[in-house]
């Protein structure tokens, strides 16, 4: 009489199944997490231009505008969130996005020299393109919000890589 141990087919196809559901929820919660960092992102950088609205209609000029007369152009990062926080608009956590980049301000740079805009650096691909997408024209070097590489070079290649996003949202 032999004494064969071992699992049977139902066993294994068991295990199997448990597996494949315990993977299913794992790639599924990396999404819902990827997914709600694009939001954050999304409704920060929203947040961070409508502050400079906010101070618009509140002193009749945008935060680091610091021409006299204005000319509507911020011309100093540093200055405009000094003014956002002073008016209580923005803190100073409000400069970091969920991606570990920050958001500057700035105008008058090419292609729309009459224009103001936010720069959130360290920003992936994939979240610049969909940004572009949900904001603009979904192309990357036209429109009110274009985004390259760190280097300045137009994005191609991994959609992980960190890009520099502008968006002129006074346009």
């Amino acid at each position: 009489m032999s004494s064969n141990k071992g699992f049977t087919l139902i066993e294994i196809a068991i295990v199997m199944v448990i597996i494949g559901i315990l993977m299913g929820a794992i790639l599924r919660g990396q999404e819902m997490i990827k997914n709600a960092k694009e939001k954050n992102f999304y409704t920060k950088i929203r947040f961070v231009a409508s502050a400079q609205f906010t101070y618009l209609d509140r002193v009749g000029r945008y935060a680091g505008d610091t021409t006299s007369p204005p000319d509507g152009i911020i011309d100093n990062n540093s200055t405009a969130w000094t003014e956002l926080q002073t008016q209580q608009i923005l803190q100073t956590s409000d400069q970091q996005h969920v991606f570990n980049g920050n958001f500057t301000f700035g105008g008058g740079i090419a292609p729309y020299t009459n224009y103001n805009y936010i720069v959130a650096s360290r920003v992936p691909m994939w979240v610049a393109q969909s940004f572009d997408t949900k904001v603009d024209d979904g192309v990357g070097t036209t429109g009110n919000v274009r985004w390259q590489t760190a280097t300045g070079a137009p994005y191609t290649g991994d959609p992980n890589n960190a890009a520099n996003l502008y968006w002129w949202f006074d346009r």
